[in-house]
């Protein structure tokens, strides 16, 4: 399993669970049938437009991930319901094409060749998608919706933009940060358990501290200082914070043979080799159950990650948050999030329009940032009692306005080629410049090919 495919596995928690939102369909609803948007109407004989005797039933299609449909059913029906309620010319319902979301961008691909795309798509922003023209624009809209001055992060915005017009809009705060379990760090002597940012100096300590109290765990185990996956998504926050990154805002320009990415993993793989982490998983569930376990005491990953801890019988009460290490910035990663598209072959975009506004209405947002742990995106909700006490609020309230995005879209095999590359680099001796020149130059020309 790639990282994509990987960090898309957690969503089981939350960022992805909204794709679940979009779940059970009415009975007409066939998983495996035409994804084409469908438009009812009643033929007429009469050379005359016939005058509209009351609203247009309209189906809209929707791609969208596979997991967890059952669980958000109510929520999109009653997305569904308002939308239809507030409109004056359509009642709306929702069919759904569901796939898992590692195999999205191929049934694009697929669904484009034969003309034959659906209405709405649920996904990641995806710059190709934009520069394809596979994507309406949906300015106007937003600039027109309670959305427009609603908005709390220009930034998570941005990401949806193409030469400044909208096409994607998130429905979700979310990233990665640090982690950690405050009862481990006082173990250790550590007297500040409750901080929401650090640099790496100051965390060096931190995981010095607790390598030399030598700790165990209730199943015998020791405790290290950190715990991480061999994950691109995991990784990438130490890249940034070096001053490096991955690809150009365009996708089109491969970046990561640089000092500054080098200078990254190798602070990455000091961690391992000062033993301060033990051997990094590659194993997602593995990886997991390490700090649950707590057989460590600082984990990076993000908000989705939460509910499977609570799961795996770990007291949330004992858990602080802080930003990514600072190295030479505080710049983040942001996770693969949730923004909803319509492509531009759909003869329902004024419903569907209709539809996304009410996805965003009050009760509807709240039910589903509820269930998927999310901070939510508007300001009208920022102080509300359901996310006041959100513990990570204010960390990824600073994080997420200074994101930095991979934009790997013109490079589909990049995640399992860099994810093999931070394996080598990671658990043998290899020169981590040469690797990277390496892997780059593969990775460009694949750029290249997919341009032409």
């Amino acid at each position: 399993m790639n990282a994509r495919s990987k960090t898309v596995s957690i969503v089981l928690a939350s960022m992805l669970t909204v794709s679940s939102l979009l779940g059970a369909c009415s009975k007409d609803n066939n998983a495996n049938g035409n994804t084409g948007g469908s438009q009812s109407g009643t033929e007429t004989k009469s050379t005359e437009t016939p005058k509209p005797t009351g609203k247009q039933d309209v189906t809209l299609s929707m791609l969208i991930d596979s997991a967890n449909n059952e669980q958000n059913t109510s929520i999109i029906n009653q997305a569904a319901e308002i939308a239809s309620k507030n409109s004056t010319k359509y009642n709306i319902k929702v069919r759904l094409d569901t796939i898992p979301n590692a195999d999205k961008d191929k049934k694009v691909d697929v669904l484009a060749a034969g003309a034959n795309l659906p209405d709405l798509v649920a996904s990641g922003p995806k710059q190709v998608w934009m520069k394809r023209g596979l994507l309406a624009d949906l300015t106007d809209w937003f600039n027109q919706s309670p959305l427009k001055d609603d908005y709390m992060y220009p930034s998570l915005l941005e990401e949806g933009k193409n030469d400044g017009k909208i096409y994607a809009v998130p429905i979700k705060a979310d990233s990665m940060f640090l982690i950690y379990n405050k009862d481990l760090l006082q173990k250790a002597g550590i007297e500040n358990t409750n901080f929401t940012s650090i640099t790496w100096d100051e965390w060096q300590v931190m995981l010095e501290k607790i390598k030399q109290a030598k700790l165990k765990a209730k199943n015998g185990k020791d405790v290290k200082g950190f715990t991480f996956r061999i994950s691109t998504s995991e990784s990438a926050p130490f890249i940034f914070s070096s001053g490096g990154e991955f690809f150009s805002q365009d996708g089109n320009e491969a970046r990561f043979d640089s000092p500054e990415a080098a200078e990254g993993l190798a602070k990455l793989k000091s961690l391992v080799t000062n033993g301060y982490a033990d051997k990094p998983e590659t194993d997602y569930a593995n990886w997991m159950s390490v700090f649950f376990n707590e057989n460590a005491a600082f984990t990076i990953t993000g908000g989705w990650s939460l509910s499977s801890y609570k799961d795996g019988g770990l007291d949330l009460n004992k858990l602080g948050y802080s930003t990514v290490p600072k190295m030479k910035t505080n710049t983040s990663y942001f996770g693969p999030g949730l923004s909803f598209s319509i492509f531009d072959t759909s003869k329902n975009k004024e419903a569907a329009q209709e539809f996304l506004t009410a996805m965003y209405t009050s009760d509807i947002y709240k039910q589903w940032l509820e269930l998927t742990a999310g901070i939510p995106v508007l300001k009208s909700l920022a102080d509300d009692p359901v996310f006041a006490d959100n513990p990570i609020k204010g960390v990824l309230g600073e994080q997420l306005n200074d994101i930095k995005p991979i934009h790997s879209d013109n490079s589909p095999s990049f995640w399992t080629q860099y994810d093999q590359l931070l394996e080598k680099i990671l658990l043998t001796n290899t020169d981590i410049a040469s690797e990277q020149k390496t892997l780059q130059s593969t990775i460009q020309k694949e750029i290249s090919n997919n341009l032409k």
